[in-house]
């Protein structure tokens, strides 16, 4: 299989290097009625979309070697190849390409799209003389810098005596992922930092031209399924910051974020989290390695990204619990669900806490992790939510400045009888209907405490002095 593969990418090359070019069918001589075709191609659709139109713009400037690509294939009713034309250029505007002489009937027209340095494509066009075939793959089995992004346009267009225009609109086969890693400097343990998509599934290389696909049957697979991950991109400590093409879509993709260390040359986990791409969108993957204790990944549209990084940089934890008292275990899912970028359900079944009653963790960063309690087994009635942070190294300060900032006040400190060694830091919701207790662990890390005022807690308060 590889030896075919190998000659078939051979063979792929050597056509791609003869481009534009233009084949036609053979037709009868006495076949007089042919038609032309224009198909006009606005190159910077592509990149703008994807984000990337002010770098692909700079390597133009930059590189004579650097060209944008694009090709045109016509296929007919029988699904067989009769034209194919292609043009290269060197900025961001329209393309003209003309389609000559195509016996007049109507066709389907496809477009594709992508960039080129040098003589060696990326990506290449294979089995494409029958449109139930044809399809593009990347010749290297490596992470996609995304100068290197695809697009793909089709369409059904009909050719008669008149030359037919076809404006062709550009669509992104995959998707842009920024990946951003604060605290990966010189000076850290790490000697580089990837992210990669889970490995159970093969890796998809390309993708199929005819419309007719769709879904799964859209992708084209590696024949060489693997149980390790594969790349989706990398950083290194000059240079923590990474924008990368990715063909790894569909719903809850679990992607992992490893680093290497300097010394040891061994791979750490750092997390792993479930990342829904679809072609088109630009997305944003962000860690910080100074507070993994307490911060987990950003995994979602860049668009977003400025607003929860202002907010994690302002001293908000990452934390957000369900307060509805009384609620059902669904409800409170759905709350966790839809408030956090990442989570965990650390046991799928309720706990029963001895003399409290039944709990269900969520693990919302590295140590970071929610708790909630219900009165019964089967998740009825919401008592308490808890907010638990394992790490000896983020100070309880952390939980002040963020209750503090989430309009709780402080009150003082409070002592239980049956917990006479444990002083635990008291808050109060605006409208006094939710406190709030602090207490830090002997081993390090603390918990903040969420629950209905109870009345009989008043009398054992200590104010607070000033």
């Amino acid at each position: 299989m590889e030896t075919k593969r190998l000659y078939q990418w051979a063979i792929a090359a050597a056509l791609m290097m003869c481009l534009p070019m233009c084949i036609s069918s053979c037709i009868p001589d006495d076949t007089p009625d042919k038609g032309n075709a224009i198909v006009c191609i606005n190159t910077a659709s592509l990149c703008e979309k994807l984000g990337i139109a002010d770098l692909v713009a700079g390597m133009l400037a930059e590189k004579a070697s650097f060209k944008i690509t694009d090709s045109v294939l016509v296929y007919d009713r029988q699904g067989q190849l009769v034209a194919r034309q292609g043009a290269e250029s060197s900025s961001l505007q329209t393309v003209t390409i003309h389609l000559s002489d195509i016996p007049q009937g109507t066709y389907t027209l496809v477009a594709w799209q992508t960039t080129t340095t040098g003589t060696e494509p990326f990506w290449l066009l294979m089995e494409s003389e029958q449109l139930a075939t044809a399809h593009i793959v990347q010749l290297y089995p490596s992470t996609i810098s995304s100068f290197r992004a695809i697009g793909l346009y089709t369409t059904t267009v009909t050719i008669g005596s008149e030359a037919a225009t076809v404006q062709a609109e550009i669509e992104p086969m995959g998707s842009v992922v920024d990946l951003i890693i604060d605290g990966l400097t010189p000076e850290c343990d790490y000697g580089n930092v990837s992210l990669a998509v889970g490995g159970e599934d093969p890796a998809v290389e390309g993708f199929y031209l005819n419309p007719a696909h769709s879904g799964e049957d859209r992708w084209v697979f590696s024949d060489n399924r693997t149980e390790g991950d594969r790349p989706v991109g990398a950083v290194i400590p000059s240079s923590p910051e990474n924008r990368v093409f990715t063909l790894s879509h569909g719903e809850d993709k679990t992607f992992g974020l490893y680093a290497v260390d300097k010394t040891t040359k061994k791979t750490d986990s750092l997390i792993d989290a479930e990342f829904t791409l679809e072609p088109g969108i630009v997305a944003t993957f962000y860690y910080d390695l100074d507070k993994t204790g307490y911060q987990p990944p950003y995994c979602g549209l860049t668009e977003g990204f400025a607003a929860w990084k202002a907010e994690r940089d302002a001293g908000i934890l990452v934390t957000d619990p369900c307060f509805q008292w009384g609620a059902d275990l669904q409800t409170v899912h759905n709350h966790v669900a839809s408030h956090q970028l990442w989570w965990k359900v650390l046991n799928e079944e309720l706990e029963l806490e001895e003399g409290h009653g039944w709990g269900r963790w969520y693990c919302i960063a590295k140590d970071l992790y929610e708790y909630y309690n219900f009165e019964t087994g089967s998740g009825n009635n919401l008592q308490c939510a808890i907010c638990i942070c394992l790490d000896p190294d983020v100070p309880s300060s952390v939980a002040f400045t963020s209750l503090i900032k989430q309009g709780y006040e402080y009150k003082g400190g409070i002592i239980f009888p049956d917990q006479p060694d444990v002083v635990y830091a008291i808050f109060f919701s605006a409208d006094g209907q939710t406190e709030v207790m602090v207490n830090e662990y002997e081993a390090g890390g603390w918990q903040i405490f969420y629950q209905l005022t109870d009345p009989d807690d008043l009398p054992l308060i200590i104010p607070a002095v000033g």
